[in-house]
């Protein structure tokens, strides 16, 4: 049998792996994806993107039109013994980014969202496509996959990329563990159509001793995403009725919210598990196949969504001979980390959720009330907590792939983190978000003019030529931007108070904090990641500085 050959196979046609194929076509990277089913999902399932996730999909300039069809997640209010208990309200976050909301957008809309685009390029989803088996060799993987009408193909790709859900074929075919267990509490979902007391821009959750009751306002006028743990009394059912799901929203609210329609209900078992590895050789594995969790805090999808993110500029450029394969090695370096936060995080509040113990019930009970009111009511609490529930906090600052030339302790923000949102003061870009400056799927390197009397270098065009010409000898593009020192606010959020340079990778990450002088440290990171630029006959390998800098319309 004839192999054909690809760069990267992705297995799984989910969230996770549509972003992955549209990410690495996005690259100009050889790139099939098969998924063994017959299309994308028509079930709601996951139900909420988060803001670090939408600041990613602005990459693809797809954010706007996810909120365009997504329904605005502005609050939360918690409901006990039938009485508000305060709300959690987002507002001051626009400050922090340009997403200060949860949006609530499904799996199938993101599934489709994502196929859409992808159609856009030359690469197709291969639907009822199933892997068969996969092997390591010299070159990189061997694959067998079979359609649906018992047709096989043997599949030669440099790299595979698991995307195919927590039963993954690809991780038994590494052998890999998937270490955890499963909840004993069960939950039931369904998306209703609700007449009553309930505002369609806020979540409202409410608590008993024995569970919690949820209800997420979905796109469309009365429809509601209802999420509670699975009474007792229905242990061992697959699904509930609508007149049992009223039962249950009765006994947390009072008879005044009312099931007028039912669109889908399901009972879901949890588990919560994490694969030993994320790569072996050149095979990765990214969301589910590599980690599951419950749903507290809505992370799942997003944390797939952010490990392709994380994953495919890597694979990219060192398959295009930009980058040195080592950097491939910081992909489980920090999404290992993340995930383990993630679901360590996920697994404590559904505990507390779910607990059954007299004097956790009564905790739940009397105690969360209190509790929540106090952080609703104290800004700084108030952030903390949309910092943590929107994935903004992701930071790799352990990484292998990042490094830092100013003492890490005296700065909050550090090689590693999400690089800060900010508006242009003056300048051409005034009014501007500096992530417009930071968008794309390229590296961009942020010439900061410092902001102390005194110290703001008056020979910052020397120094951005200087930094130009040295980008410029590396085979990966790196776009270069003067920040200049009236830019007040955007210079306190990246604490430069001298000149100071920021690369920030396609992910939205400072890759490299150091002096703007010490173009020597900035030089010995970058010989560490990429590729030198191969110059080509009847080329000037030198891109030219002065034109690489003003294209971004700064520091003139």
């Amino acid at each position: 049998m004839m192999a054909s050959t690809t760069d990267v196979l992705v297995v799984g046609a989910g969230p996770t792996g549509l972003t992955m194929a549209n990410l690495l076509a996005y690259h100009n990277i050889n790139v099939r994806i098969l998924d063994k089913r017959a299309g994308p999902t028509e079930e709601t399932r996951a139900l909420v993107m988060h803001a670090r996730i939408l600041e990613l999909l602005d990459k693809l300039g797809l954010a706007e039109q996810a909120i365009n069809e997504g329904q605005k997640l502005r609050a939360a209010e918690l409901l006990a013994r039938g009485k508000r208990f305060g709300k959690l309200s987002f507002q001051g976050e626009e400050e922090r980014t340009p997403y200060p909301f949860a949006l609530i957008y499904t799996q199938d809309q993101t599934e489709h969202l994502l196929q859409r685009n992808l159609e856009k390029t030359t690469v197709r989803v291969e639907w009822n496509t199933e892997l068969l088996n996969l092997e390591q060799t010299s070159n990189g993987i061997r694959a067998t996959v079979r359609q649906t009408n018992g047709s096989e193909e043997i599949i030669e790709a440099g790299w595979i990329v698991g995307a195919d859900g927590a039963h993954s074929p690809v991780r038994h075919a590494l052998s890999l563990g998937f270490e955890g267990e499963s909840y004993k509490q069960a939950l039931f979902l369904a998306d209703l159509e609700l007449e009553g007391d309930l505002n369609k821009d806020q979540l409202s959750i409410g608590f008993t001793k024995l569970g919690f009751l949820a209800f997420f306002p979905m796109h469309g006028e009365r429809r509601f995403r209802v999420v509670s743990t699975l009474p007792l009394e229905f242990t061992n059912r697959e699904t509930l009725t609508p007149d049992e799901i009223q039962q249950v929203i009765n006994t947390y609210r009072g008879p005044y919210i009312t099931i007028k329609r039912a669109h889908w209900i399901s009972v879901y078992r949890i588990h919560h598990r994490m694969s030993k590895r994320f790569r072996v050789g050149n095979v990765f594995l990214v969301g589910d196949a590599a980690h599951i969790h419950s749903p507290a805090g809505g992370q799942g999808m997003n944390t797939g969504i952010g490990d392709a993110y994380n994953l495919a500029w890597k694979l990219a450029l060192v398959i295009k001979g930009q980058a040195q394969t080592t950097l491939l090695d910081s992909y489980e370096d920090e999404r290992m980390p993340f995930a383990r936060a993630i679901l360590n995080g996920s697994d404590k509040g559904f505990e507390l959720m779910t607990m059954s113990q007299p004097l956790v019930q009564q905790l739940k009970v009397s105690g969360l009330p209190r509790l929540f009111r106090f952080v609703s009511s104290v800004p700084a609490l108030r952030q903390r907590a949309f910092w943590l529930l929107s994935q903004l906090w992701t930071s790799y600052r352990s990484s292998s792939a990042v490094m830092q030339s100013a003492a890490p302790e005296k700065k909050r923000v550090q090689a590693g983190d999400r690089a800060p949102y900010g508006i242009y003061e003056i300048g051409p870009d005034t009014g501007k978000s500096i992530f417009s400056t930071l968008g794309g799927l390229d590296h961009h390197l942020l010439l900061f003019a410092g902001s102390d009397p005194g110290t703001a270098s008056s020979n910052l065009q020397e120094i951005a030529s200087k930094v130009c010409k040295l980008v410029s000898t590396y085979a990966a593009p790196i776009h270069v931007h003067i920040v200049e020192a009236g830019n007040r606010r955007l210079h306190q959020r990246y604490e430069a108070n001298t000149p100071a340079l920021f690369l920030v990778r396609p992910d939205g990450h400072i890759a490299y904090r150091g002096s703007a002088e010490d173009s020597a440290r900035l030089e010995a990171y970058l010989d560490r990641i990429f590729n030198k630029e191969v110059p080509q006959p009847g080329i000037d390998s030198r891109r030219a500085s002065s034109s690489q800098l003003a294209s971004t319309g700064e520091g003139e």
